[in-house]
Formats: C-alpha cells, sequence, structure tokens
C-alpha cells in the first residue's frame, strides 16, 4: 500500500495538468494511467488529427496553383506516408508529456485503478499484480471513449471509430462517415481535400446543429466543394460488411457503398468499472456531477475533463485539472466555466464563445449584433480565404459583449481576443478602441465591434 495527498486516476489533458499543478503546490502526487500518457487528445484526437487536417489544407490549397500565381506538377498523396507523419508528430508529443511529469516529480503508476473507497483506489498493475493507493484527494480523470452505434458491425475491420481513423496506417479508399458534428465534419474535410470519395450521413436536418446557422451553412458549402456528398435528416437503419467494405442503408432510402465506414457519433464518459458506486460518487446522464470547484458530491473525491463535462475539449479539461488540484491541495478556486472557447477544426473554421445570438435574446432584454465579413478584408483577399465572417453579440443598453462567433481561416484563434473581452466583462465599444493590427483576420473582430459602435450611435 501506498499513501499519497492526491491520487490522479487518469492522464489524458485534464489528469496530466491536475498532477502537475498538485506536484507544483508541495504536495505527493501520483498518476495512474492504464494506457498511454496524454490520452486520446495527444493519441487519437487533437493532435493527429489536425496534423492531418494541416496536410491536407496545403494539399488542397496547391492543387490549383494557379490562384496564387504558381505552377506544380505531379503532386499526389502518400497515404501511408501521411499517416506516418501524424504518428511521428504525436510519439513526439508524447515523450514530451513524460518528460514533464516525471520532472514535475509526479509518480506514475502503470495500471488500471477504481476506486474502493472515498480515499483508496485498487490499481490492477500493468505488469501484473495489484497495488492499493491511499489518497487525501483523489481527482477522477479518466476521459471518454467513442460511441459504437448497434446498428453497425464491428466486427469488420472496414467499421472504424474515430479513434481508428486517427491512428490508421493507411488512409481509405473511400469513407462513408455517419454524423455530422465536429469530429465527423473535421474527418470530412481532411478526406474530401485529399480527393477521397466522402458520403456523411447526419441524423438532423443540418451539419452542426449545435452551432449557429450561418456557421452550419458555410461549413456545409465548404464540404460541397470538396466533393463531399451530405445526406441529412438520414440515420444508418442497418449495414453489412464484406472483405471490401461496407453497404449502408440509410433512412432516406439511398444505399451507400464505402471502403470504410467511420461512425462520428459522438464520445462518452469513462464512467464504467471506475468505482463510482463504491465511492458513493453521484452522477446523472452519464457524466459525474461536479460544482464550479470541480467537486463531486464526495468531500476529497474532484473530476474533471470529459467524464464530468459535456462539453468535450481538452482545454476545458486541463482548466478543470488546475481548478481541482488547487481545491485538494487547500487552495480555494472556483471557476463557473461559462466562458469556454469552442471549435470546429473545418476548413473554414469555426470558433465560438460566450452565448449565441439565440441564447443572448432569450436571456436579456436588448441585444445588438454585428459582423463584419472577410470578403472585407485584407488578410482574406491576400490568402484567398474569404469565406467567413466576425460577429458580435452584445447588451444594446449597455454594449457589454455577451457572446461571439468566428467563422473562416484561423477562426480558432481569433476567438481568444474576445474570451479574454468576455471573461473581463469588456464592452464592444473597448474592443472597438483596440488597434487591429492590419492586414490579420483578427482585424475582422476590431471591423466588427467598429461597426456595433457605429450602429448603436446611429439608432441612439
Amino acid at each position: 500500500m501506498q499513501r499519497y495527498e492526491v491520487a490522479v486516476l487518469g492522464g489524458g489533458p485534464g489528469g496530466e495538468a491536475a498532477a502537475r499543478r498538485a506536484a507544483w503546490r508541495g504536495a505527493r502526487v501520483c498518476l495512474i494511467e492504464s494506457a498511454r500518457l496524454g490520452g486520446a487528445c495527444l493519441h487519437v484526437g487533437c493532435i493527429p488529427t489536425k496534423t492531418m487536417l494541416h496536410a491536407s489544407g496545403l494539399f488542397w490549397s496547391v492543387k490549383d496553383p494557379r490562384r496564387f500565381g504558381l505552377s506544380a506538377d505531379g503532386l499526389r498523396v502518400d497515404g501511408e506516408a501521411f499517416m506516418r507523419r501524424a504518428g511521428d508528430v504525436v510519439r513526439a508529443l508524447a515523450k514530451g508529456v513524460a518528460q514533464t511529469i516525471e520532472a514535475a516529480g509526479v509518480e506514475v503508476i502503470r495500471g488500471r485503478g477504481s476506486l474502493s473507497g472515498p480515499h483508496a483506489l485498487t490499481v490492477e498493475l500493468t505488469g501484473g499484480g495489484r497495488q492499493r493507493v491511499e489518497a487525501d484527494a483523489i481527482i477522477l480523470a479518466t476521459g471518454s471513449s467513442p460511441v459504437r452505434p448497434d446498428a453497425l458491425p464491428w466486427d469488420s475491420p472496414n467499421v472504424w471509430t474515430t479513434d481508428q481513423a486517427a491512428a490508421a496506417p493507411a488512409l481509405p479508399a473511400g469513407v462513408l462517415i455517419v454524423g455530422g458534428g465536429p469530429i465527423g465534419c473535421e474527418f470530412a474535410t481532411i478526406y474530401g481535400e485529399l480527393g477521397i470519395p466522402v458520403t456523411l450521413a447526419e441524423m438532423l436536418d443540418r451539419l452542426l446543429p449545435a452551432f449557429d446557422e450561418d456557421a452550419s451553412r458555410l461549413v456545409a458549402r465548404g464540404l460541397r466543394r470538396r466533393g463531399v456528398t451530405t445526406h441529412l435528416a438520414a440515420r444508418v437503419e442497418r449495414a453489412e460488411a464484406d472483405s471490401s467494405g461496407v453497404v449502408a442503408h440509410l433512412s432516406d432510402g439511398q444505399t451507400v457503398r464505402a471502403a470504410v465506414l467511420l461512425a462520428a457519433v459522438g464520445r462518452r464518459a469513462n464512467t464504467d468499472d471506475i468505482g463510482l458506486e463504491a465511492a458513493g460518487v453521484k452522477t446523472a446522464g452519464g457524466i459525474v456531477v461536479v460544482d464550479d470547484h470541480c467537486r463531486t458530491n464526495v468531500p476529497g473525491i474532484y473530476a474533471v475533463g470529459d467524464l464530468a463535462e459535456r462539453r468535450q475539449y481538452a482545454h476545458l479539461a486541463a482548466r478543470m485539472g488546475v481548478v481541482a488540484a488547487d481545491n485538494a491541495t487547500g487552495c480555494d478556486t472556483a471557476d463557473d466555466r461559462s466562458v469556454v472557447p469552442v471549435g470546429v477544426f473545418t476548413h473554414p473554421e469555426i470558433a465560438a464563445v460566450g452565448l449565441s445570438e439565440a441564447e443572448a435574446r432569450a436571456a436579456c432584454v436588448s441585444v445588438r449584433t454585428a459582423a463584419h465579413p472577410y470578403q472585407a478584408t485584407g488578410a482574406g483577399w491576400a490568402h484567398d480565404e474569404r469565406d467567413g465572417r466576425a460577429k458580435l453579440i452584445a447588451d444594446g443598453a449597455t454594449g457589454r459583449l455577451l457572446g461571439a462567433l468566428v467563422v473562416g481561416h484561423r477562426a480558432t484563434d481569433v476567438i481568444h481576443e474576445l474570451a479574454l473581452a468576455l471573461k473581463h466583462g469588456l464592452t464592444v465599444a473597448q474592443l472597438a478602441e483596440t488597434v487591429h493590427m492590419h492586414p490579420t483576420f483578427a482585424e475582422a473582430v476590431g471591423l466588427a465591434a467598429r461597426a456595433w459602435v457605429e450602429q448603436a450611435r446611429n439608432d441612439a
């Protein structure tokens, strides 16, 4: 038996951040992980897919180099090399994560852990045997796993989860993507830009239903330009697999054959077999219930990341890890998690923070919006990236920013200025008074703010 001040279960972004923070605060810390440090984000999520997306975007951009005044011949995709590079990036970053955790003085225990009480875990060690771990505080960070719809023939090697797609040794010859949310649209973008035949089926009546309709429309147009065939309001009723691929029968009456069927219908929290019942930890709707200190209902047990949040983002998990570690080591830290920038890494990108326009109008008596199109920016023309806009949503009476949406090139970078403004209660006028560098995509934010202020004065 080993005793620690803080024990962290799970070595993904949330668990890693929690372990390092607790160690930095002087605690004796262990991190229990049965697989690879860095979690799904590093190994089968954010990092390999963004590596793939950057390369596919480059290939797409130079397929018609004449629009940039260039010429190129013989350009082709090497699928094995393409996926090998994604793996190389993952391995390089994984090595860095391991070194960082070691340097922080965190003890890593390799094995599968589960709660056996409010201050104890049992670890089935990877090398065999069992170890009991006791701790003053326990932080749960077990992440999530892809949902596997029952209608699909999972015994076939031609039916993939998104985890498998991100770590595949080569690219598929053709793909049917089931699910038109952020992950499905991202893979559709990647494969479409590489010239791979793609069909995407979404059970609702538009892509990216959780986002602004204008954003959905721009992404749908971008996918069409990349050759993606989309079926909306269509679910897979049944599917059969053979040695050459998969045949799916859709509810809209269409039958689709593809070399690979990729299920991208979401992820579920890893709550099974981690001893939540044994410790009396409360769950609701499939996730662990936590407060703004990341505390569960059981004193001394905290939960972070996908295990405790429906918004499954690595950056949110990492922030929650810091909050949990602070509270586990005696520092009162609260975070209401109301200002979390979210993104969809398609081409064009989508990024949002705060309230949507519909949410703002439901919550606020006076709402005023303003937007500036990329079409009217120098950077948009210079980069030939004119699809997009920056939209600001603010209280019409006070001018205080309530939310923002950016669609277009580098949207996921541009949004951070707006997240900072929202976090600190800034007004649109203050954004307008801030000098924005020219020519940049962030300039669209300043121009949208200026338009908002001028519109407000004209209506006064």
